[in-house]
């Protein structure tokens, strides 16, 4: 049961992350992001994102990274690795939350549920694995 937790989320993180990976694919996907801002009605610069290659770069080891993770949790889905993740995710959250008030897309509350929502997720399957 635990392990299957693990796993689920390990596959959201990887759906989520393999697109930053990919240098056309996460283009694309910052597009469609401030795309969603503007149907939205945020109407949030997209200057805040004009990083050129080298902001790129690290959009991409960012994916890469986040790929890497998710595989790792899922060939090995530990409690030790659920609950680094799980701490991990409230980090993300706080840095994406930071972005929010730093005048990024509040597009991207989207993201800070999903990070909240996996990291509360594997806490709640680590403390019920231990009882």
């Amino acid at each position: 049961m635990l392990e299957r937790i693990f796993k689920r989320v390990a596959w959201a993180d990887l759906a989520v992350t393999l697109p930053f990976a990919l240098p056309l694919i996460a283009e694309a996907l910052i597009v469609l992001i401030y795309l969603v801002d503007g149907w939205l009605g945020f109407g949030t610069p997209g200057l805040y994102f004009e990083a050129g290659p080298f902001g790129m770069m690290f959009v991409h080891i960012m994916g890469v990274l986040g790929v890497v993770w998710a595989i790792a949790r899922l060939r090995t889905p530990t409690a030790d690795l659920a609950r680094i993740d799980a701490i991990a995710r409230l980090a993300v959250a706080a840095l994406i939350i930071y972005a929010v008030a730093s005048g990024a897309t509040p597009v991207l509350w989207l993201f800070v549920a999903t990070e909240i929502g996996g990291s509360a997720l594997q806490f709640h399957a680590l403390r019920k694995g231990r009882s």
